[in-house]
Formats: structure tokens, sequence, C-alpha cells
């Protein structure tokens, strides 16, 4: 492999990508692994090395900031942080080989300047050690930076689910998600697909909660043939249980209506097994590509995918709508970690203004004893709890249609999933009903 696609040099770029452009990491790294024929053993250390910089990047900057004298440019920050992330969360890497490649990548990047004071910094930093984090006296500031999570969302987890489940909570998202597949049971069977995988040395596990849910260890499935001739789906199982709590019939007409990439609308086709229609609709045209991707792989005949604003009237009546809400993704940090020093309470505010919005449109559009699910992937009240209470006081001909909770089997009004719950994303679901006229 040439310097040029050094694990460490794709790693800075990648992170350079994420970080300054706004990238997502999931999409950011599966787009080098696509691009570049990397060792099973480089991919691996690639991603690890991306997501565990990103997941760490507040606590990496809290220990980085004692040895910095001057002011640095951005680029040798994110330089740092990957190389601090190696030195110390890593025990496989000699301490040499990750600051000469440092040093190299500095010298192409910015010189020999520049290459002089990421040398400096590094070795300083393996001769005298980091601070220790409990140096820290105020409780939920030492959280947020041995977590890295922006300390205003500590604040809120901690006043909506105690500092004790806070701390599991930041603690499980720093966690590796597991690989979980959802099987086309329109195409295929649980039985057939875990034979398949089995076969090709994975170890299967059935999930306890969802039938068609599967957990697969032993690699990635992407290149596998149970994947791409549509066998199997990849998707967390927090979110398979959305599909479920539609409470579908055969024959229901279903309105998806933040559907890209259509993960969620191509389950409930599965589940519908070649009855019924889904409409799945998304405001980008160009993510309406994804799902008629989808579709076709799945090879699924009663769904289509059209370009909609969900806060836009639609046509017709549907017995089942899902309302897939965009939300804060603060849920699905394991994936995508990088949400969580994007968002802001602002941002948070505006999106439950659009959340509602697109209830209070699409609510006309349910038939009287019709069933409507409202989820987001995130674990934030003011999205979740706050929305549907909302919504609720303002429409009297809308009324709670309790699920039951997968971890007490007890009816609920409204089921909040933290990532410790079942070592999955976090995820918000509730069903409502409009009420027999």
């Amino acid at each position: 492999m040439t310097k040029d696609v050094s694990v460490r040099n794709l790693t800075f770029n990648t992170l350079e990508h994420v970080l300054n452009n706004k990238a997502y990491s999931n999409l950011a790294i599966n787009q080098v692994l696509n691009q570049y024929d990397l060792s099973v053993r480089d991919k691996s250390l690639f991603t690890e090395l991306v997501y565990g910089t990103l997941k760490r990047k507040l606590t990496l900057e809290y220990h980085l900031k004692p040895f910095l004298k001057t002011k640095v440019k951005r680029w040798v920050r994110i330089l740092l942080w990957m190389s601090i992330y190696q030195l110390y969360y890593l025990d496989k890497i000699p301490a040499h080989a990750v600051i000469n490649e440092a040093v190299e990548i500095a010298k192409r990047h910015g010189g020999h300047h520049q290459s002089k004071i990421v040398n400096g910094i590094l070795r300083t930093m393996t001769r005298t050690g980091l601070s220790s984090l409990e140096d820290i006296k105020d409780d939920n500031k030492r959280l947020s930076v041995t977590y890295s999570v922006p300390l205003w969302i500590v604040k809120h987890w901690v006043t909506h689910h105690g500092f004790a489940t806070t701390e599991r909570i930041a603690q499980a998202m720093l966690e590796n998600p597991g690989q979980t597949v959802r099987v086309n049971t329109a195409k295929t069977t649980v039985e057939r697909v875990s034979k398949l995988l089995n076969e090709r040395g994975f170890q299967v596990k059935l999930d306890q909660d969802i039938p068609e849910c599967l957990h697969v260890v032993g690699g990635s499935i992407i290149q596998e043939p149970v994947f791409t001739d549509g066998l199997v789906s990849i998707q967390d199982k927090s979110s398979m249980f959305v599909a479920r709590y539609l409470d579908l019939e055969n024959d229901n007409r279903v309105l998806d209506t933040c559907s890209a990439p259509g993960g969620k609308a191509c389950h409930i086709a599965e589940l519908l097994n070649h009855t019924g229609k889904v409409t799945a609709t998304d405001i980008h045209e160009h993510k309406i590509n994804l799902i008629e991707h989808n579709i076709a792989k799945l090879g699924l005949d009663n769904i289509d995918a059209l370009q909609h604003d969900a806060t836009q009237s639609y046509q017709g009546t549907y017995d089942r709508i899902l309302v897939d809400a965009p939300c804060s993704g603060l849920g699905v940090l394991r994936h995508k970690p990088e949400i969580k020093y994007e968002q802001s309470q602002v941002r948070i505010n505006t999106l439950v203004d659009l959340q509602l919005e697109i209830l209070n449109n699409v609510k006309s559009h349910l038939k009287p004893g019709g069933k409507l699910v409202y989820s987001t992937c995130t674990i934030e009240q003011l999205e979740n709890e706050n929305v549907i209470y909302t919504f609720l006081k303002q429409n009297k001909d809308f009324e709670f249609d309790p699920i039951e909770d997968p971890r007490t089997h007890q009816k609920v009004k409204t089921l909040q999933i933290l990532p410790q719950d079942f070592n999955s994303d976090g995820f918000f679901i509730t069903r409502i009903r409009r009420k027999d006229s």
C-alpha cells in the first residue's frame, strides 16, 4: 500500500471530511471502503479510528488542551485527536509508529514547521502522560468530558432520565453497534437465511422480540449474496419495532411520510406479504432513488415511492400512517457520532415545530379508526413525549392506542428505547388512533 492510501492518511482525510464538511461518518466510511482495496485488518483499523476519534472528540480535546502552548490550525487538531485516540485507546499500536505517521501526515499537509509542532506535542504527551478526568469536580461536566457528550445534552438527559441512567446512556453510545439484519419474509424465511449465513461462516442468533430480526456476528454481510440478492436488509433492532407497532392487517393502505432511505416502508411492505399498498414519500427527489433501489432489490410489488413534502396535503385516506419524523438523531450516536457536536437547542426547537406541522397535516388523511405511529431516533423528550401530548391536546378526535413495552410486556402510551436496553439505537415510538366518527 502506498503512503497516499495508508490507513492513517485515509482516516485523517475522512475525519476532515466529516468534521469540516458535515458529511455523515457512516457514508464517508463506506465510500472509502468501496474506493480502496484494503485488507480486512486495515478496514477494521480504519473504521475503528474514524468512529473512535469522532466518538471521543471532547475527551481527546480535553487531554490535548494542556499541551497547546500556541494556537494550532484546525487540521492539526484533528490529526492530534486521531493520534491521541490511538495512543491511549488502542493497545496494539506502538507509540513510535503513531507519532511517526502523524509527523509524515503533517509534513505532507503543512510542511516541516507543522510536522515539528505535531512531533513535539505527541512526544511531550507520551513522556508526561494525561491529566485525570477525576480532577473535574462538577458531576455533569465530568460526565460530559468522560463520555464526550456536549454539556447541554448531558443536562437535558439528567433532567429527564436522572444522572445514573444518563451515564449508562452515554456509556452505551460509545460501544460499537452489533450487526442486525431484517429478513425479507416476503421473499424467504428466517430459517433459510439463518442456514445460508451459517454456511458462510457467520454466527446467527434469533432475536427474542422481533421474529424477522437476526443478530449476525463474523464480519460485514454487505458483500454477501443474502444481502445483494435482497433476502435481508441491514437495520437496527430499535428501528424494526416501528413497522411492527403499526398493527398491520392484510390489504391495509399505508402512508410513510418521511421514508428515505425506505427501510421502514419496505419492512411494512414485507409484513403485508404482497397485499395492500404502501406509499413511501420523501421531500428530497434524489432520495426517492434510494427507496426505489431498495424496493427493486427486495422484490416488493406492493409499494410505491414518490416525492412529496410531508407538510403539504396528500390525496386520499389511509388505514395506517407512519410519521418517522425528522429529528435531532441523538439516539443513533453509535452510527453517526458527529451528530452530537452539530445539534443545538435552537435546532431542536425548530424540529419540534416541524414535527407538529407534519402530524397536523397528515391527520386528515387517516381513516376513522385508523392508526398512526409517531417515531423518532432521538431520546430528547421535547421531540418525543412533548410533541405527541401537544398534538393530542389540540386534536380531541385522536387518542392513544397503547403498545406493548418489550422490556416489561406492559401496555404503555409511549415507548422510549434507550441504547442500553437492547444494545441498539435510542428510539421513541407511540401509536395513536383516530376515533370512529
